[in-house]
């Protein structure tokens, strides 16, 4: 009896599928035999089955129409793909006050399968009590891990600075390129240390005008008032002599902010004008000087009787003459005796019949005889005028004496003589 089979295959086992015609031996029974192959692939288990299908001359059971036979792959399963190497990157969180924490978190992508160590490198900028240098970091399996870096509170006032974590190369893990580094600025909440105190100016203010002999005071003031002895550099001169102790030396302003200077005076028996002690601060370390009142005076009053009038050297000046190309007229001034004081004469040069800018320059001034001078010289310069026939000409040298302390005036003219050279 020829019966139709139709062969199916659940699975790629090789199996040629469709219809096949099966003999039916008189015997009422016969086998048949569907191959598979055997491949390398692996693949989820299969089936053939063979299912009767109508024709002539017999009936197809109702119950058993249908066969199948399992096919179990025999391939081992490729092993599970290598997971992927995480790449671990760190982000700064909000940035503190100095006693705050900083706080960094560490994340790895994709998230470890296991618990991953991770090496980082902790710095700071200022100095907020930081421990600085390598910690070691554990990743969970959730892929991010969040650490703290803690900060001192000090009471020193210094610049705002930060924290700084970077991640090191590991095992297990890639660094990030774009974020290995992360800062949290730190800021300082100390108040600025006050300003140093500004080098107080010294000054200086003369006392009362003396008398020879007697003690200039001056007073010398620091402001503000030093912290501490000061020690300031002043500079004494005198006007005259009165015995003062001249030059440098020291003086030292205490915390009070002043101080006394005096200067003594010797009382001698010889008239002299009257002079002065001037001190002069100097510049100094931890102080600057008055632009104001940096030099004070005090005026020192001769007290010895001026010598009488016939005792006094009297002034005179001679009569000169010069030819008008010699350039100058020369006068000789003369003091009779020596003055123990210094003597001052005033002169001008007046016209007769020679005429100022004619014939001569116009002049005037002072001179003065220094204790110890008995002659001076005064010149009037002349103007050779190329003038034929003019004759000799003159003109007159006056003296005049403000002072007559300590000298007279016995000859107060003089006449100067152009003699003619055309």
């Amino acid at each position: 009896l020829d019966v139709t089979v139709a062969v199916t295959a659940a699975g790629d086992f090789g199996v040629s599928p469709g219809s096949h015609t099966v003999t039916v031996p008189t015997s009422g029974s016969v086998t048949l035999t569907v191959a598979t192959t055997n491949d390398s692939a692996d693949e989820a288990d299969g089936s053939v089955t063979a299912t009767v299908a109508a024709g002539s001359g017999y009936t197809v059971s109702a119950s058993a129409a249908t066969a199948t036979v399992a096919v179990q792959d025999d391939d081992p399963a490729p092993p599970p793909p290598l997971a992927a190497t995480p790449e671990v990157s760190i982000a700064a969180g909000a940035d503190i006050g100095e006693g705050g924490d900083a706080i960094f978190t560490v994340t790895a992508d994709p998230a470890p399968s296991a618990l991953l160590t991770v090496d980082v490198t902790v710095a700071q900028s200022g100095d907020f009590g930081v421990t600085a240098g390598a910690r070691q970091v554990t990743i969970p399996t959730t892929g991010s891990v969040t650490f703290t870096v803690a900060t001192a509170n000090d009471s020193t006032d210094e610049t705002d600075g930060s924290v700084t974590v970077t991640v090191d190369t590991g095992s297990g893990y890639t660094v990030s390129a774009s974020a290995a580094a992360a800062t949290v600025a730190v800021q300082d909440d100390d108040d600025p240390a006050p300003p140093p105190p500004a080098d107080p100016e010294v000054s200086i203010t003369a006392g009362s005008g003396i008398t020879e002999g007697g003690t200039a005071v001056f007073t010398i003031t620091a402001d503000p008032a030093p912290a501490a002895p000061l020690t300031v550099d002043v500079t004494i001169a005198q006007t005259g002599d009165y015995g003062a102790v001249t030059g440098s030396r020291t003086v030292t302003v205490p915390t009070s902010g002043t101080v006394t200077l005096t200067v003594a005076t010797a009382d001698d028996g010889a008239d002299e004008a009257d002079g002065s002690i001037t001190a002069t601060i100097g510049a100094g370390s931890g102080y600057t000087v008055s632009a104001t009142a940096g030099t004070a005076t005090v005026a020192i009053a001769d007290d010895d009787p001026a010598p009488p009038s016939s005792s006094k050297p009297s002034i005179s000046v001679d009569d000169a003459t010069a030819g008008e190309g010699d350039g100058a007229v020369e006068f000789t001034v003369r003091l009779s005796a020596v003055s123990t004081a210094a003597v001052t004469v005033y002169y001008a040069a007046n016209p007769g019949t020679a005429m100022p800018y004619a014939d001569y320059l116009p002049d005037w001034g002072r001179i003065t005889f220094a204790a110890g001078d008995t002659s001076k010289t005064v010149q009037v310069s002349l103007i050779d005028d190329r003038t034929s026939g003019e004759g000799d000409e003159t003109f007159v040298l006056k003296l005049i004496l403000s002072d007559t302390t300590h000298a007279t005036l016995a000859d107060d003219q003089a006449q100067g003589t152009i003699t003619d050279n055309d």
